[in-house]
């Protein structure tokens, strides 16, 4: 929605859902798009995520770096970074060793935060 509506790029769209699409924002992981049987080649379990400071997510977890389960095999298009920073998206957390987005959120948002894995999948009802 980002992308289309406030960066103005027609068309724009996961290829999980539009492999066409003239603007892949999320896409297959680079090294997975010469893979023609999918099967057991989704990024799984828990990855570490480093928090910029400042951000949201920062003041959600209150720990620079977090640790948090995936599951998925799409990933946003990191050729697409800039443009949306330029346009107030905070890229507040990253998987450094792959220089993946895991946390995104929007600088002029009360509370606009997307991520990459499942908190849901870690969290409980009781902590807080």
């Amino acid at each position: 929605e980002f992308a289309r509506n406030v960066l103005s790029l027609e068309g724009a769209n996961s290829t999980e859902f539009a492999p066409e699409t003239p603007h892949p924002v999320i896409d297959v992981m680079e090294e997975q798009k010469k893979i023609l049987r999918m099967g057991g080649t989704m990024r799984l379990g828990a990855y570490p995520c480093n928090l910029k400071e400042g951000s949201l997510a920062l003041g959600a977890y209150g720990k620079k770096e977090i640790s948090e389960r995936h599951r998925h095999r799409y990933e946003f298009n990191n050729s697409y970074r800039d443009i949306f920073e330029k346009h107030g998206m905070v890229f507040s957390g990253i998987y450094r060793e792959g220089n993946l987005l895991e946390i995104m959120e929007l600088n002029n948002h009360p509370w606009f935060v997307a991520v990459q894995f499942h908190p849901e999948f870690k969290s409980k009802p009781v902590d807080v």
